[in-house]
């Protein structure tokens, strides 16, 4: 396993590490996180040690977390670094220059690093805000217009991550919208390629190869570093090589096209908004993985530039017209019909383009569906059979593409598929456990002829949350995961009998009653009316929703979209009952920002509240 430089070296050994490297100590940082300090991924943390080297005064970085801000907010959204002297000339550099170009506005700070949250307020006593807590901030500040720039590189996991999460207070102000990453158009790659050639301009001697390590993802926005090398090469910078940690091009594939060259000195740059652990130890650290060590055992001499690309003016501005692109956007709030116009700046947070039910009979042909509850559902709760079921997981870096479920005599097993082919073994339990337990107990991947990676693992009970550790092949550690099997996504004749109380089961008679109906979920601001209309027919509930608002255009029960019958004060759907004393996961689309929005909620029917009308 490599040796972590930010947890072995003296401030002097690091200082004199750097200096042979041919490092420009300004800036230059490792992060106490093994993760995707620039922003482009979610990686993996490292070990939380004990440092033995000085990052720089806290105090003289801004967290941006103050109270009473107005009604504009800009929120900033980095993942982070632990380093301060690091955060302050990359991500506040940014953040300073957002604040400069919105006077109005009150620019404030959230990190998707929790282990980085964790540390700096530990050691430094300083509070940062998570993104779940800066949302929430923002909502009790009173913010009325909130803008999410995020100091992404692409539009990858983590910045989709953080629109889904965003989305989830679509209901809490008048207008919300999150701006594009940083290479997001031609014009955008076109001036970071100049930013880094004219940063570089001084070693482009033509005899050195001038070479850019980005993180990586298996993502398909993977294909930006391409990119990134092919404006580098079509604007004449032939002498730039771009390559990637994680991902393609690989340290082999960048070392073998220098090597085509006539190059003796090459220089290591990070493509990435912050240069922390990838950019310290990956590529400028003294291990023998690291590209500096690479390179030099491949006999060039090396020059290593610990410096993010945040750093540059020429970036912080870029990062500033998305947010303009953003606040612009804002302008159409007031004008946007249900139909949800998708021509504004900034990021369409989550787009409803599912098909609506053709009638009501098909909507109670639905309503016996008993899947949406969140309760734990045992295997000899469902019908022996195999099942395409939903798979959550609590990190993106662990994608499970697809997944199988296969019931036999009250046992349940999955079979996930994965995005990508990162872990050699996954072990039901923690990652501390695993790494006591013996290599039996480890479940490894079956690869199919595609290459495609699928672990085939126990499951006590769905909607419940199954602690699951795995191996990372490339940081040769386990890593604890969270997964989470959805009964909503299975169909209904998949359950046995009586799982579930339901109209029938209850033994209501066909006629009207009301029935006391709670609201979770969203920001938390939403509300349905209660006590709620409801007709039964043929042992099947239909229930009238009466929102608190007019701009919901639909909502999805089940799988099965329904549309509004009346938004003139309140919006209005007819949806079954699925379930009464069991939370029912609902999708509702709101188009009261300048797109629509789907925000999760939940709803819970008491059936000892039900009354009968005469």
């Amino acid at each position: 396993m490599k040796k972590r430089l930010s947890v072995l070296l003296t401030a002097a050994l690091l200082l004199a590490a750097l200096t042979a490297c041919g490092s420009n100590t300004s800036g230059s940082a490792s992060d106490i996180s093994q993760g995707s300090e620039e922003n482009v991924q979610k990686s993996e943390p490292a070990e939380d040690d004990e440092e033995n080297y000085d990052t720089g005064d806290a105090s003289l970085d801004d967290p941006r977390n103050a109270d009473e801000i107005g009604e504009n907010e800009l929120l900033v959204v980095s993942f982070g670094t632990s380093y301060n002297d690091s955060r302050r000339l990359t991500i506040g550099a940014i953040e300073k220059a957002m604040e400069d170009a919105f006077p109005q506005w009150s620019i404030r700070r959230g990190f998707t690093s929790q282990i980085i949250i964790d540390h700096v307020m530990r050691r430094d006593g300083i509070a940062i805000d998570n993104v779940g807590e800066a949302l929430d901030r923002a909502v009790e500040n009173g913010v009325k217009n909130l803008v999410i720039q995020p100091t992404h590189l692409m539009d990858g996991f983590e910045y989709n991550d953080l629109a889904e999460e965003a989305a989830q207070y679509a209901d809490a102000f008048e207008a919300i919208v999150i701006g594009e990453p940083l290479l997001t158009s031609d014009e955008d790659f076109a001036a970071v390629a100049e930013a880094v050639v004219e940063a570089t301009a001084e070693y482009d001697d033509g005899s050195t190869a001038i070479v850019l390590m980005g993180h990586g993802t298996e993502a398909e926005s993977n294909g930006v570093y391409a990119k990134m090398q092919q404006v580098l090469t079509d604007a004449g910078n032939t002498n730039y090589f771009v390559g990637t940690v994680e991902a393609e091009p690989s340290l082999d594939d960048v070392l073998a096209a220098v090597k085509a060259g006539e190059y003796t000195r090459a220089v290591l740059r990070p493509l990435m908004v912050v240069a922390g652990d990838h950019a310290n130890n990956d590529m400028a650290g003294d291990d023998e993985e690291s590209w500096k060590s690479a390179f030099e055992g491949a006999g060039y001499d090396v020059v290593c530039l610990v410096n993010g690309l945040g750093e540059l003016e020429a970036v912080q501005q870029l990062f500033v017209q998305h947010a303009q692109a953003a606040v612009d956007s804002l302008g159409q709030v007031s004008s946007e019909t249900a139909s949800g116009s998708r021509e504004a700046g900034g990021k369409d947070l989550q787009v409803q383009e599912s098909g609506q039910a053709d009638a009501a009979d098909e909507a109670v042909s639905q309503a016996g569906t008993s899947g949406k509850s969140g309760k734990p559902i045992y295997g000899d709760s469902l019908k022996d059979g195999t099942y395409e079921i939903a798979a959550d997981s609590s990190s993106s870096m662990f994608n499970i593409e697809a997944c199988t479920l296969t019931v036999k005599n009250g046992q349940m097993t999955a079979d996930m598929t994965m995005g990508g082919t990162g872990y050699l073994y996954v072990y039901m339990g923690t990652g501390e456990e695993a790494a006591a337990a013996g290599e039996d107990s480890y479940i490894p991947f079956a690869e199919d002829e595609k290459g495609t990676h699928t672990f085939t693992v126990p499951v006590e009970a769905l909607n419940s949350e199954i602690a699951c550790a795995a191996f990372s092949k490339n940081k040769e550690t386990w890593y604890d995961r969270t997964l989470v099997f959805r009964a909503d996504s299975l169909p209904a004749d998949a359950f046995a009998d009586g799982v579930f109380t339901t109209a029938e089961s209850l033994g209501l008679e066909d006629g009207n009653y009301t029935v006391e109906v709670s609201l979770s979920g969203g920001s938390g601001r939403a509300s349905v009316e209660s006590p709620a209309q409801m007709t039964v027919e043929g042992g099947a509930a239909m229930v009238t929703i009466v929102w608190s608002s007019s701009s919901y255009e639909s909502m999805k029960v089940d799988g099965v979209q329904y549309e509004p019958v009346s938004t003139e004060e309140n919006s209005v759907f007819v949806i079954p009952v699925s379930a009464f004393d069991s939370p029912i996961p609902v999708q509702a689309v709101t188009v009261a920002m300048s797109r629509p929005h789907e925000i999760e909620y939940t709803l819970y029917f008491d059936s000892s509240a039900i009354q009968a009308q005469s």
